[in-house]
């Protein structure tokens, strides 16, 4: 009895947890302190724990770290680590012994005078002390393969959140340009209308003006439905409710990766941690090629027998249980164990060729759009004295109104194309530096 309390001592006990209530609370997320106190403690390869105020708006790094924390598909791939963590425990526990017992009465013709034949045994396998240790070694590398995963999609969707607090500011900046020229054209639509009546502008002119401002309302109409869908899905990414209203702050400019490709490519190699994860993998699938190959010799279990026949009759000594690798031989086992493992290997190959190709395309984009950004910076610059000198021209009636409006027109259109330009070249950075696995550095933004 008191081994039997014993055992059961050390046995789990369920309890029931309910599913749809606790899941509908959770999508609140947590609250402002618990992200703050999360955010100082924070240990994510590549990222830097931050101090979290959300009395002033909220940096893109500040919202990357949010994301890491709150982010729901983020939790839940820290439970999977959880499992395989406890995988690692399971595979350090030792088998349990078997016991056996049996009582048998005797009946029928020349029964009488009999005593009850009993027969107990105490039976260990032994096989499994010759695989443990390859059991454990292949368990962490699992669970070191999913902690790396965990690790790259935390670093991944950090700097997603990152992108998509730029999304909103260049998306509204973008939709402030287009709503203040939309602005503008309206202001002098009806002195269009009467010049033209007046035949100081031709029909044509009108309808050109009339046709811009159209485009321009869709333009700007567009944009916004845009900047809204960004709104959603930087909460989404943070794990709060669609409704939720964030203040975020303009954005540091954001320095652009630089380094030779195959540099950035040699650096990717050993520090994305995809990649990290992969190697992992394959060590973890090495181990069980091993422990299937272990499996193939005999498997030993070793124990004590006792029984005493109807005679009363008592006997005692050991028992040896081995089972023959005759047919079977754990063959099967030995060749999905290699062809996992090979395949593991093509996997890790094909990863690295995809990183080589993104990172070079990646950089080569980025020289692009700088070389663009320069350019227009330019042009722009000399449209904004150009449209200055022809205001106050205009102003001072040495300046038609048409030539005027023509002239903030193509400001504009030069203004909503940078902005765009901005938002690209942000789009294009952030993904470098995620390719690139480069740490957090610099701006706060």
């Amino acid at each position: 009895m008191a081994l039997a309390l014993a055992i059961l001592s050390g046995c789990a006990a369920y309890h029931a947890k309910p599913l749809r209530a606790p899941a509908l609370a959770a999508l609140k997320g947590p609250s402002h302190r618990a992200l703050a106190a999360a955010a100082r403690t924070l240990r994510v390869p590549g990222l830097a724990a931050l101090p979290l105020d959300f009395r002033k708006p909220l940096t893109g790094k500040e919202l990357g770290v949010i994301a890491v924390i709150a982010n729901p598909t983020l939790r839940a791939l820290r439970s999977r680590e959880r499992i395989a963590r406890a995988q690692v425990f399971a595979a350090g526990l030792l088998p349990d012994p078997v016991v056996q017992f049996s009582a048998l009465k005797p009946y029928g013709v020349g029964a009488a005078g009999r005593s009850l034949s009993l027969a107990d045994g105490f039976l260990w396998d032994l096989s499994r002390l010759v695989t443990r240790s390859t059991d454990i070694r292949m368990a962490r590398e699992r669970a070191a393969a999913v902690r790396y995963r965990v690790a790259w999609r935390e670093w991944v969707a950090a700097n997603e959140a990152r992108l998509a607090a730029r999304q909103v500011y260049w998306l509204g900046a973008e939709w402030t340009i287009a709503r203040n020229s939309l602005a503008l054209l309206k202001g002098h639509e009806q002195v269009l209308a009467r010049d033209a009546h007046r035949r100081l502008i031709g029909s044509r002119q009108l309808l050109f003006f009339q046709a811009a401002q159209d485009a321009l309302r869709m333009k700007a109409a567009a944009l916004h439905r845009a900047l809204q869908a960004a709104r959603l899905t930087l909460n989404a990414q943070l794990g709060l409710p669609p409704a939720a209203l964030l203040r975020i702050a303009r954005p540091a400019p954001l320095h652009g990766v630089r380094g030779a490709p195959r540099a950035l490519f040699q650096r990717a190699v050993s520090h994305r941690l995809d990649l990290v994860a992969l190697v992992a993998a394959y060590h973890s699938a090495d181990q069980a090629l091993l422990r299937a190959v272990l499996d193939q010799y005999p498997r030993l279990s070793l124990g004590a027998a006792g029984a005493r026949n109807s005679s009363g009759i008592s006997e005692a000594g050991l028992q040896l249980s081995l089972v023959v690798p005759l047919f079977n031989a754990n063959r099967g086992a030995v060749a999905i164990a290699r062809a996992r493992r090979a395949a593991l290997f093509q996997d890790y190959v094909a990863r690295l060729a995809t990183a080589r190709t993104q990172i070079y395309q990646l950089d080569a984009a980025q020289a692009s759009l700088d070389r663009e950004l320069a350019s227009l910076r330019g042009r722009r610059a000399r449209l904004v004295r150009t449209a200055r000198a022809a205001q106050a021209a205009w102003t001072a009636h040495a300046l038609g109104l048409a030539s005027y409006l023509t002239l903030m027109q193509e400001l504009t259109a030069v203004e909503l194309q940078m902005t765009a330009l901005h938002l690209s070249r942000a789009t294009t950075t952030l993904a470098l530096v995620t390719a690139t696995a480069r740490p957090w550095s610099g701006a706060r933004s």
